[in-house]
């Protein structure tokens, strides 16, 4: 006859004490987890910074005037409150599309003219002048730099504007 075992091995605890023991630990270990991850989620999204849209150049579609992005340098977009991304090929036709939307916008985005990066449209410096030519013909190009900006202004004969001038400029304010 074989004779089960009845003790955890080198131990005096009995093995159905031993599994039970096991199984709770589990239930509180995966408990944990989840309620960590819960509480880490919930710390994330109230805190997070808004974040650029994605753009694929010769790829994505201007959200205004239906033409591909080709150009990063003059790339302008956001991403609304609800989720959803746009992107511009030009940045008068985000302020354009904005003025005739009025989506709720966390935070705008462009493209720096010398340095494809995402700045927050809020912070750059922008400058306008017919002698720069962009997608769209508008003359506005971004700059995260002032001094850059003023080089721009004074080379191209043009102008430089805040957010809000820009804004207010295509009756988005």
């Amino acid at each position: 006859m074989i004779r089960l075992r009845k003790f955890v091995v080198g131990t005096s605890v009995p093995l159905r004490v031993m599994n039970r023991l096991l199984q709770t630990l589990s239930l509180h270990v995966w408990l944990g987890i989840i309620v960590l991850l819960l509480l880490l989620t919930a710390c994330n999204s109230s805190n997070s910074e808004p974040t650029p849209p994605t753009i694929h150049p010769g790829e994505t579609i201007c959200e205004f005037c239906g033409m591909i992005v080709s150009e990063e340098r003059f790339a302008a977009g956001y991403v609304t409150k609800d989720g959803q991304e746009r992107v511009f090929d030009d940045i008068a036709d985000m302020v354009q599309f904005h003025a005739e939307r009025r989506e709720d916008v966390p935070a705008f985005f462009v493209r720096d003219f010398e340095n494809p990066v995402w700045i927050r449209a809020e912070k750059a410096h922008y400058v306008q002048s017919d002698n720069i030519t962009t997608p769209m013909l508008s003359g506005i190009v971004a700059y995260e730099s002032l001094e850059k900006a003023e080089a721009k202004a004074a080379e191209s004969e043009g102008k430089l504007l805040t957010f809000e001038e820009l804004l207010s400029l295509y009756g988005a304010d």
